[in-house]
């Protein structure tokens, strides 16, 4: 996930900038097209197993050069676009009617309902606000809490907590239930559908890691509101509210639901509900997917009492605003089109897995989790970096003997976890902002939580590879 947001020429004049992600994957790109004409042409044979392809991994051996010319390579931008575009559209389908949910007032009725419900018991409160953003979270919501950010810290306030707890509140459990989202689709879905495997599966055992991660991040965030809560000189932020977009906690709590957004908040769940369960029992795709969520969007905003200019403009003003991060997936994709085009897809896996095979095969999937993670810091959308990495790092698996699931899962960490972490990551330099911590501050206060994640992160790794999870 990236953020379209421009920096003001204040923040140009200090520093280096980071090149825009498009110019990266551009340059990758391109750096693939001069490789076809510079590293030996190599191939694999590929053999069926249960009705698939793989590589036999004994099979590597060098062919002719087969140079991919500078006016292909952008070609193949073209022909990456039209291999995504199920991903790009169930993506964008997705966030257009999660933003007709929020206009009708949904969302933050949804919050009052739960502050009201939690009535007098602070940490029942953040906890619950806590798990509706991780649940949002795990489905690949990112920049969409942002906006709940000031209502969050004044909360905190309220509760005699700091604007830490409050940032966090939003932000943390969005971030850590990003990284190991079970229904993520910016990741988990794009690195599976790439990879081969069923959308969606292993849920199982994805379901445990993420819970076990979220129980270890509310109590991170929980812990430090308490020790604030008890003694303030324990804050890293201080007691003022920073935004001047402060809510009227207690407004928010008197309103009701109308009868309208009662039944929008029902379909929002089952909705959700749909989405997990489809891939599982019906096989879903991303077409299915992407309808689920266009179906519900349109009829969302007809009982909102939408006409059908204004379920149109949010829609459209959805798609706008993720515009960037959703063509990374089409443009990434070129890459392994050139690759894969000049025939040396093929030499990259197989110089990969030599120093990868030496390793216990437990060691070589913490290996592909850390390339992923260093991968992150120069490619910060999760979603550009599978269609970037995946098609490499999918057959690596099946050439060093690690199911393509474990590769999946290594992407996801690496990716997902290292967003928390990295100032590459528009979206977190928006969250610390609205809150106006400094990013040292944030940074010295969420890594031992970034430490206690990769961790587990790691062991479930390590446990995927002794299981050999699948499919394959």
């Amino acid at each position: 996930m990236i953020t379209t947001e421009q920096p003001s020429k204040a923040k140009e004049e200090k520093g280096i900038r980071i090149p825009h992600v498009w110019t990266i994957i551009l340059f990758c790109l391109i750096l693939a097209g001069v490789m076809t004409y510079f590293v030996p042409a190599g191939m694999y044979d590929r053999v069926e197993v249960a009705g698939r392809k793989v590589i036999d991994p004994a099979t590597f051996h060098y062919i002719a050069q087969t140079p991919v010319s500078p006016f292909n390579w952008f070609v193949s931008i073209i022909e990456g676009f039209t291999a995504s575009m199920g991903i790009m559209s169930m993506i964008w389908f997705t966030i257009a009617a999660t933003d007709v949910y929020t206009e009708s007032g949904t969302l933050h009725k949804m919050v009052g309902w739960i502050m009201n419900v939690c009535r007098g018991n602070y940490i029942l409160v953040m906890g619950a606000l806590m798990a509706f953003f991780a649940v949002r979270g795990a489905m690949g919501a990112f920049e969409l809490h942002i906006p709940f950010v000031p209502m969050t810290i004044a909360l905190s306030l309220a509760c005699g907590c700091d604007v830490m707890t409050g940032l966090a509140i939003a932000m943390v459990p969005t971030f850590a239930a990003f990284a190991y989202g079970p229904i993520n689709v910016y990741t988990v879905a794009v690195a599976q559908g790439i990879a081969g495997l069923p959308v969606y599966s292993a849920m199982t055992f994805r379901v445990v890691v993420w819970l076990v991660m979220m129980v270890v991040t509310f109590w991170f965030v929980l812990r430090y509101a308490a020790k604030v809560r008890k003694d303030p000189s324990c804050s890293v932020t201080g007691f003022s509210n920073p935004s001047s977009a402060d809510f009227d906690i207690e407004d928010i709590r008197k309103t009701k639901m109308t009868g309208r957004q009662k039944i929008l908040a029902f379909m929002l769940l089952s909705t959700i509900g749909l989405q997990m369960v489809g891939p599982m029992l019906w096989k879903w795709s991303f077409a299915q997917i992407g309808a689920l969520w266009l179906i519900s969007g349109i009829i969302a905003g007809l009982v909102a009492g939408f006409d059908n200019y204004k379920i149109c403009d949010i829609m459209g003003r959805a798609c706008a605003g993720i515009f960037v991060g959703v063509i990374c997936i089409g443009f990434a994709r070129s890459v392994s089109v050139v690759l894969t085009n000049g025939n040396i897809m093929d030499t990259v896996i197989y110089g990969l897995s030599i120093p990868l095979k030496q390793l216990p095969k437990s060691i070589s999937s913490l290996g592909m989790l850390v390339m992923q993670s260093v991968i992150n810091f120069f490619i910060p959308s999760g979603s550009g970096q599978a269609a970037v990495t995946m098609p490499i790092m999918a057959p690596l698996a099946d050439v060093i003997g690690l199911t393509r699931q474990t590769a999946v899962m290594a992407f996801q960490l690496g990716d997902g976890l290292t967003n928390m972490i990295i100032p590459t990551m528009g979206a977190l330099v928006v969250y610390i902002g609205v809150a106006k911590v400094s990013f040292s501050t944030y940074f010295k206060w969420i890594l031992p939580l970034y430490g206690m994640l990769m961790g587990i992160g790691a062991v479930a790794l390590v446990v995927a590879t002794l299981i050999n999870l699948g499919p394959f």
